[in-house]
């Protein structure tokens, strides 16, 4: 690899006659911090650089010359510094970190939307097996396209439509409305309102047939505690932008 190289030429009354003296610094081509140890090839001959990433040589014969350097992690450089004679030379040569490039690699891991439902406590609670849980993909299997349809076929529940809007109901308990939340906080306009919920939105429900099913946390109105409770926890989109 050849890269740019910055070159100070200082005129030198000491250096011995037609030589130069040379120092070398290796650098981070990125951060610009010291690369230590580098190993330093110049005319056949070779050396290492310091902790500092340097290494000084005299009586350099004058003309082009070649410096090759490498270093742990880092791409080589090959280049050729011309080098005036009775002068000293500081030559600073920057590495190129190396990019390892990985084969195709398969990685399992949960989504976004499944790791805020593991924070929520959606999994730990479905596993309690009480209640109802439905997930995003098993909406869409279902064909679902409004908050009611998420509903069909679950025992002890009924979506109910009147001239108040739609609702859902127990059908355990004289039909009386269930409570209703939204990531976690209590949502009490959509009791009778439920397709004012946007179903796009959805990313997990939980549904609590009747107070022995309802967790603790949500048992704090008159309304959980006779009729039930719905959980709505809504998802991250990614925006097609």
């Amino acid at each position: 690899m050849r890269g740019s190289i910055a070159l100070l030429v200082v005129l030198s009354a000491v250096a011995s006659a037609q030589t130069a003296e040379l120092t070398l610094l290796v650098r981070d081509g990125l951060t610009s911090s010291p690369v230590s140890g580098a190993t330093l090839t110049v005319a056949g001959l070779s050396g290492t650089a310091d902790d500092f990433g340097r290494a000084e040589l005299l009586g350099v014969e004058p003309g082009p010359l070649r410096v090759v350097a490498r270093g742990p992690g880092y791409a080589i450089l090959d280049t050729t510094l011309q080098i005036p004679a009775e002068s000293h030379v500081v030559a600073v040569l920057p590495l190129a970190p190396e990019v390892e490039h990985l084969g195709e690699v398969t990685v399992e891991a949960e989504t976004v939307n499944d790791a805020l439902l593991r924070r929520r406590g959606f999994f730990a609670r479905r596993q309690q097996r009480t209640g109802v849980f439905v997930t995003r993909d098993e909406l869409d299997q279902r064909g679902a396209s409004q908050v009611a349809d998420v509903f069909g076929g679950v025992a002890g529940v009924r979506v109910q439509h009147d001239a108040a809007g739609t609702s859902l109901v127990s059908s355990r308990r004289r039909g009386c409305l269930m409570a209703m939340y939204v990531d976690g906080t209590e949502m009490t306009y959509l009791a009778r309102n439920l397709d004012a919920f946007p179903y796009d939105d959805i990313a997990a429900v939980e549904v609590y047939r009747g107070p022995a099913e309802v967790p603790l946390e949500y048992t704090q109105t008159k309304s959980q505690e006779t009729c039930g409770a719905v959980l709505i926890w809504t998802r991250i989109v990614a925006s097609d932008r």
